[in-house]
């Protein structure tokens, strides 16, 4: 199987219909994540510091972010 921001490196006229079906089924996975409204649904970043003291804080306040 080809990456998947290989096939979006590519050139999209040299895609083949099995690459576009692999990208579709790829997004298709993660739309749930997206309508959910997690924004971070992609990212395989771990938080900063920062991030979390302000997670920590708006958790110790009961605050929705």
């Amino acid at each position: 199987m080809t990456d998947i921001s290989e096939l979006f490196a590519r050139d999209p006229l040299s895609l083949t219909k099995s690459d576009i079906t692999q990208i579709i089924t790829t997004m298709r996975a993660s739309r749930h994540a997206f309508n959910a409204g997690n924004i971070k649904a992609g990212s395989t970043k771990p938080p900063t510091e920062k991030q979390k003291q302000i997670s920590d804080l708006a958790s110790k306040l009961k605050i929705s972010l």
